[in-house]
């Protein structure tokens, strides 16, 4: 265990560097990378931007994640306005308090010296799978959440019972992530589960309701403070609605039977697994030694069920992005501390200077791996007057007073680069049906008609001749000024800039 001050201080220390030295190389947020041009990220930094700016999410500007990830790109905004330099700050200090944690459950099993030296494999490898894409998703900033809560799954059963401040604690930290994405709390409900079935194999009856209350009390903290921020500005229906109940209902085209949607969904999860080829192995060797874990055999079993209630919830909704594999890619942490406990013994015998000499040779590998194999290496040699991002938003800013709309695609990025904050309730195209959810596109014709803004952005893959015969109203209120033709994720897009015609 982590004995003094000064030895936390200087792990947590350890932490951070090896998580800013890693997301140096692997996050586009990086100030390495000219710019991060995810569309998921831009939209978060659009809505966080317009939280510092007056604007109530879901209320004002339509979106459909958690506040609390607005919040963290908000914070960032304003730490640099027009950049992901303020995220990419965030982004260090929440992976390094993850990995704090992962070191504290590697401890529980493992000697300081292994726990030491899988931190800079685990951060490497795993920031340089497939699913860990651009750098910035909300899969990522929850590692700090998981690995909190492994870490008291793994102290209950390793060392001593949780208490009720503990539990209380885990929910405070679940109620976050309700806050940042739901659809990850399987991991939590699972957590409070098993927590549940060991007291009540313990026959300790009371704990075993107690606790979970205790759980759900600290999830209602902070949902509460999102309660009355949006009952203050008058948005708690936009909320609900939005985050809730068009996330559930407005993606499903199709309804399955359950045995066809665990299909499914089986189906989907081995084939995104199957796209992060490193994490095979790993992801196979939890399962297989498991059982060879120093735990009693329920925490083995309900360490089990834990994985495949996470999974089931992640891909519940049967989309399979690969970013969305990245936090069930957090159990990896496991393999290591499997397979380290077989060479463990020998690695505390090590004398002080091969030790060093091991740690170095890690160290310096895991860079060079995060360097050669981030996904987007190749990005960080494109300078920004490269980027139409910026071209276009010199172009919208020479202009008195300039507003945006984003169409065609979800947020590209010139909210970023222009540092305009959106006049319209839908500020991008987002990916619903439009059988399920006719709003967003009805918003955005009424916006052409009624020449909302002075500028439209319109990214897309068609042709100009392909947009006019779609959009003839939108040349016929708006002049086409400027196209850029480019990249995004390998495939070819047109960026369309359109002027208001007066």
């Amino acid at each position: 265990m982590i004995s003094n001050k000064k030895e936390t201080v200087i792990i947590s220390i350890y932490c951070l560097m090896i998580a800013l030295l890693v997301l140096l190389f692997t996050t586009k947020n990086s100030p390495l990378y000219p710019f991060n041009d995810w569309c998921d990220a831009n939209a978060f930094f659009t809505v966080g931007k317009g939280i510092f700016n007056g604007k109530v999410p879901y209320k004002d500007l339509f979106e459909q994640k958690g506040p609390l990830l607005y919040l963290i790109y908000g914070i960032g905004y304003l730490i640099s306005h027009r950049t992901f330099l303020g995220v990419f700050i965030i982004e260090v200090i929440i992976f390094g308090g993850g990995l704090y944690y992962l070191f504290k459950t590697l401890r529980l099993f493992l000697s300081k010296k292994s726990a030491i030296i899988i931190l800079p494999i685990f951060s490497s490898i795993l920031c340089t799978c497939k699913s860990f894409v651009h750098g910035g998703s909300a899969e990522e900033l929850t590692i700090l959440c998981f690995f909190i809560t492994l870490y008291y799954f793994f102290k209950h059963f390793k060392l001593k019972e949780l208490n009720t401040k503990e539990m209380l604690f885990n929910g405070i930290v679940a109620g976050m992530i309700l806050l940042i994405k739901y659809t990850l709390l399987g991991f939590w409900i699972a957590f409070t589960l098993s927590i549940f079935i060991d007291f009540m194999m313990k026959k300790k009856y009371k704990d075993a309701i107690v606790y979970p209350l205790y759980l759900l009390l600290g999830m209602v903290i902070p949902f509460t403070i999102a309660l009355i921020y949006f009952l203050i500005n008058g948005g708690v229906k936009a909320f609900i609605n939005n985050y809730f109940i068009v996330n559930i209902t407005a993606y499903s085209t199709k309804t399955y039977g359950i045995i066809d949607k665990i299909q499914k969904l089986v189906a989907g999860f081995i084939g995104t697994l199957s796209k992060n080829v490193i994490m095979i192995p790993l992801f196979i060797s939890i399962i297989i030694f498991i059982p060879f874990l120093k735990l009693p055999t329920r925490a083995k079993w309900l360490l089990l069920l834990i994985i495949m209630v996470t999974i089931f919830g992640v891909f519940y909704g049967l989309k399979f992005y690969p970013y969305y594999l990245l936090f069930i890619l957090f159990f990896s942490s496991i393999a290591y501390l499997v397979i380290f406990s077989i060479v463990d013994k020998y690695i505390v015998k090590l004398s002080s200077f091969t030790y060093l000499l091991i740690l170095s040779i890690v160290m310096l590998g895991s860079l060079a791996n995060s360097y050669y194999n981030a996904n987007y290496k190749q990005y960080r040699f494109v300078k920004k007057s490269d980027l139409y991002q910026y071209e276009l938003a010199d172009i919208i800013n020479s202009y008195p007073n300039p507003s945006l709309v984003n169409m065609g695609h979800l947020d590209c990025g010139l909210y970023t680069t222009t540092g305009l904050v959106p006049t319209t309730y839908f500020f991008q195209r987002h990916n619903i049906p439009y059988a399920n959810f006719k709003d967003n596109l009805d918003e955005f014709a009424n916006y052409i008609k009624n020449k909302t803004t002075t500028h439209i952005i319109y990214h897309t893959r068609m042709d100009e001749d392909e947009l006019q015969k779609k959009e003839p109203l939108l040349f016929e209120n708006y002049q086409l000024i400027a196209k850029a033709y480019h990249k995004y994720e390998g495939k070819p897009f047109i960026a369309y800039l359109f002027q208001i015609k007066l």
